[in-house]
């Protein structure tokens, strides 16, 4: 390669998955200098990953995970395995993910992970997430305007008179949190999705009010919406979705994704059960949505159940995060319908936590990193 020209070198590289990438920055200082170059992009960003937390056995111990694209546990190096077998797990989830990094907390304190490059830091602290009193959905975005990521978490309260219910928003680069305005029902809000920097929920949405005399409004009806957090603006708005079908009075959506850079939805094909996976084939235009295919044979709860897609795999399935009454991850041929399930919890030596998806990238802010000295009256909420 030493007589292609750069620009067609730096095309090449670009073209390769992190870990690649990650070894041959010791080629030499050029190819390090390139890889290492902020405004060094991955032009395949279809290379979707997932990470799953792990209990093994009738053990305390949790772990992550990766699912690779043939669908099976792959070990990875994870700076945050938590408990043992007598010690209680600390309170940890994953909180969201965008351009590659997730962030998770462990009981207070909040990190930021990416898990191709193996960059981690904490970022944020919260003394609210000790309580086991909160119901949490969390997001990660990216405000462009200011070149800042920002988490956003939605809390509630299982006793609200207590605890109460609230939005709130924090910079990872002045670490303040900030109350938001919420206009929709907390208690129907699903955890957010990212795409083009922006977090995308599921939830219901007020219709309709009536007077029912002496100025007291009663709600008449609501629907199942895509909202959106503008983290540039730092407000929620109503998102575009496609028209119910004539047999129905509105969308019954169970699951946002993304799927080859395109926001989906998966939304209830009838009664009878059945699902039908759409994607919005250009971001923000409602009459872009176009059905993916249906899936027949996998019924899921209007009530409680979900069915998230995960990605698509080389062999053209669909992975999909499941869970009625039970996680379970399971792969869709479109080619002759088969259902296949890879992860059922209980039947596979492990039980399988909570999953979150995210696309490889090489990036590492780690202008974020926490002080006590620079933050010391950070997390007062």
């Amino acid at each position: 390669m030493a007589n292609l020209p750069n620009e067609i070198i730096v095309s090449i590289l670009s073209n390769l998955p992190v870990k690649s990438l990650l070894r041959f920055k010791c080629v030499s200082k050029s190819w390090c200098s390139w890889i290492s170059c902020p405004k060094f992009k991955l032009s395949n960003q279809g290379r979707q990953g997932a990470i799953v937390e792990v209990y093994k056995g009738s053990t305390r111990k949790s772990f992550f995970q990766s699912i690779n694209q043939q669908l099976t546990l792959e070990e990875l190096n994870d700076p945050f395995m938590i408990g043992d077998d007598e010690t209680p797990l600390e309170r940890c989830m994953f909180l969201g993910s965008c351009d590659g990094l997730i962030l998770i907390n462990l009981n207070q304190h909040i990190y930021l992970w990416n898990p191709a490059t193996r960059f981690s830091t904490k970022v944020l602290e919260l003394n609210r997430l000790t309580d086991d009193g909160y119901y949490i959905r969390g997001g990660l975005c990216f405000d462009s305007s200011k070149n800042v990521y920002k988490a956003v978490l939605i809390m509630q309260h299982q006793t609200p008179s207590y605890g109460g219910e609230f939005v709130i928003v924090a910079s990872l680069e002045d670490k303040k949190w900030r109350f938001l305005e919420f206009p929709y029902d907390i208690p129907s809000v699903s955890s957010g999705i990212t795409l083009h920097g922006r977090l995308h929920y599921k939830a219901r949405v007020e219709k309709s009010y009536k007077n029912n005399g002496n100025n007291m409004w009663e709600r008449v009806s609501s629907s199942n919406q895509i909202i959106y957090f503008d983290p540039i603006s730092e407000e929620f708005n109503m998102f575009s979705v496609p028209e119910p079908k004539s047999n129905q009075e509105e969308n019954d959506i169970v699951g946002l994704g993304v799927l080859n850079e395109c926001l989906c939805m998966t939304r209830l094909e009838d009664d009878k059960g059945g699902v039908e996976i759409l994607v919005m084939k250009e971001y923000g235009v409602k009459e872009s949505w176009t059905s993916l295919f249906f899936i027949r044979n996998l019924e899921i709860s209007p009530s409680y159940g979900f069915a998230v897609p995960l990605y698509m795999t080389e062999t053209g399935g669909l992975a999909l995060i499941t869970d009625d009454r039970g996680n379970k991850v399971v792969v869709h041929n479109p080619k002759n319908d088969n259902m296949k399930n890879i992860f059922v919890e209980g039947k596979t030596g492990f039980r399988i936590g909570p999953i979150i998806t995210y696309v490889e990238s090489l990036i590492k802010p780690e202008e974020y990193y926490w002080s006590k000295k620079r933050h010391k009256q950070f997390g007062k909420l």
